[in-house]
């Protein structure tokens, strides 16, 4: 099978997330090049120690299917000194890269807000947009009118367009002038049944500690004395954000864990009762679909969640839909006094079925191979009855 290119939103030994999750699964059935995030030299010592590879485009084999190429970049690559180096630099590295394997990619997933399409390949130009990059200035770094940019250079070399939610598909396909495509995040393939008295009652929190959640909810929740577990690192960049979530993680019914590694997550999952998609509601996040809840799912948890548009995607009697922080409360003591009935944990199952990162990536290969239509990609991620 001919090898697929994905070009990341991140580097591969980062906090695993769509684009990571997405290309394990991809490479099960075939060939991937995975193309990492420009990172600094001065900063990341394992690009510093393959800078001489990724030039010359020899990318590192992590698996029989899977290779990783990094993309070194100079101080101050943000900056608009450094911008077009960066760029200078990733362009000869992938296309070094794309002449060492000997075969061009029969596609090129790009899943990155900044890196450009290389030049010159025939194969499927697919443009997956992970988030609102229009949004994004503040948590990527690059200045709002770079990121503009960008997404015009690659909305214009693309074959097809997707986007992981519909609303974040309507407003790139207004933007653009051309159809964008729906296709959700994943999970992993739901857990085997687990018994009750596994479960304590216990409300998980996973994933990154920043400024997406809706620290008032969060606040509310320690406030109510319930037992928390967080399992995830703290990225905050705004002061008075990360005083609060220190406030937050430094309380003595919150175990915050840091960070775990996934294998460690699942199990951990296990053994609570309720997982919580506390996001706060800022244009960014309206137009994400948060990995967290499609995982809460899969792993037998029931989930309250604040109300988000991509909630109203998953049609599940196990998802509790809040509208202020007092109800995001009260419906997580309900979860956490109720084990989930069987049509609770058969709606669950058939969710993180229909869902799964397999799913996607069979998906993936279908619009790359055959040039699907981006209004024919389904979204499967329905399943049963949705209770709000």
């Amino acid at each position: 099978m001919e090898t697929i290119m994905y070009i990341s939103g991140g580097r591969w030994d980062g906090l695993p997330g769509t684009d990571r999750l997405l290309v394990e699964s991809l490479a099960v059935a075939g060939p991937v090049l995975w193309v990492d995030q420009p990172a600094p030299v001065f900063r990341f010592g394992d690009v510093r120690k393959y800078m001489v590879r990724s030039l010359r485009g020899v990318p590192e084999i992590l698996t029989p299917h899977l290779k990783r190429l990094r993309l070194p970049a100079p101080p101050l690559f943000s900056s608009s000194v450094g911008r077009p180096i960066t760029h200078a630099i990733s362009t000869h590295c992938m296309e070094k890269a794309i002449r060492f394997s000997g075969r061009p990619p029969a596609a090129v997933i790009n899943a990155s807000p900044v890196v450009a399409f290389p030049a010159n390949v025939a194969g499927t130009r697919l443009l997956h947009l992970t988030d609102d990059w229009l949004a994004a200035a503040d948590l990527i770094g690059f200045p709002s009118s770079y990121l503009r940019r960008s997404l015009e250079r690659n909305l214009a070399a693309a074959d097809v367009v997707t986007a992981v939610s519909p609303g974040l598909a309507a407003k790139m396909s207004s933007f653009a002038g051309r159809p964008v495509g729906v296709l959700p995040n994943g999970c992993r393939p739901p857990v085997r049944r687990t018994t009750d008295n596994r479960r304590r009652p216990i409300t998980a929190l996973v994933g990154q500690l920043n400024e997406r959640l809706d620290l008032d909810v969060l606040e509310s929740l320690a406030d109510s004395e319930l037992d928390i577990l967080v399992l995830g690192p703290r990225t905050a960049s705004d002061p008075a954000a990360k005083l609060r979530l220190n406030a937050f993680l430094s309380r003595g019914n919150v175990d915050w864990r840091g960070y775990v590694r996934p294998r460690e997550v699942r199990r951990l999952l296990e053994t609570a009762s309720v997982g919580i998609t506390p996001y706060a509601n800022t244009e960014f996040n309206r137009s994400s679909f948060p990995l967290k809840t499609l995982e809460y799912l899969s792993a037998g948890l029931p989930v309250v969640a604040t109300d988000l548009p991509s909630v109203s995607l998953l049609e599940c009697s196990a998802l509790f839909v809040a509208g202020d922080r007092t109800e995001f409360v009260d419906l997580v003591r309900g979860a956490l006094g109720h084990h989930p009935d069987q049509q609770q944990r058969d709606d669950m199952r058939r969710v993180a079925e229909a869902n799964s990162w397999e799913v996607r990536a069979s998906t993936i290969r279908d619009l790359c191979g055959q040039h699907i239509p981006p209004d024919a990609v389904a979204e499967s991620v329905r399943g049963g009855h949705h209770d709000r």
